[in-house]
């Protein structure tokens, strides 16, 4: 999975002064769009810039283990592979530039050691979706577990959040899984009403809480 880490915003009004040496003025400082960002081990992520300046960033990520690559300089770091779980600090050096003086900007990726692909594509209800009452009804997703270390893993993400045209509520019908490595089935009871039909957006959660979506349509045909 490729994943977009951040990239250096420069915000900035710049004058060019008349007679003599260009001199740039800057309004706003460089600094990072988004400074945490939390993915599995094996993930990509991008890190880059946006500045119209011909600055000479450079980079470099720290710890150095289980990384690809470990430092470049440019308005873009590429490719950077986390294949270990850890905390990482990707630090961009800042040159000095019009009236501001160097300085480091720091983002923080926290790498976790189990990776969950839910197949949203095959999902399956226990009975149709239709508006009316929906309690009892329940949702089976497929998902790909993948550990670091090859363990299993205690799933007790309880529940499936919903949006849209219904706002359902659903239990773990196992109240905890042990997940093995491969795949796997999770089991979901849903409890509330469907009032019209429409679009019911689904998020379920991985093991760190992080979600992924699927939409449902209901038709009543």
């Amino acid at each position: 999975m490729k994943k977009m880490l951040t990239m250096i915003g420069l915000s900035c009004w710049c004058l060019l002064a008349h007679g003599g040496p260009s001199h740039i003025l800057c309004g706003d400082d460089v600094s990072v769009i988004q400074d945490h960002f939390q993915i599995s081990f094996g993930d990509t992520i991008t890190a880059g810039i946006s500045t119209e300046l011909p600055l000479s960033v450079s980079w470099s990520v720290s710890p150095q283990k289980g990384m690809n690559k470990v430092s470049g300089s440019g308005k873009t770091t590429g490719d950077l592979i986390f294949s270990q779980p850890g905390t990482y600090q990707v630090t961009f050096n800042i040159p000095a530039h019009g009236d501001h003086p160097a300085k480091t900007e720091t983002v923080t990726v926290e790498v976790g050691s189990v990776k969950m692909t839910f197949d949203v594509r095959n999902i399956e209800f226990s009975k149709p979706l239709t508006t009316g009452d929906a309690s009892g009804i329940v949702l089976t997703v497929p998902v790909t577990v993948k550990t670091y270390e090859g363990k299993t893993v205690d799933y007790t993400s309880n529940e499936i959040r919903t949006t849209g045209v219904a706002h359902l509520s659903s239990r773990l019908k196992d109240g905890q899984v042990t997940l093995k490595n491969g795949e796997n089935k999770l089991t979901f009871e849903l409890s509330g009403a469907i009032p019209q039909q429409g679009n019911v957006q689904f998020r379920v959660y991985d093991a760190d809480g992080r979600p992924t979506f699927f939409n449902h349509l209901i038709t009543n045909e």
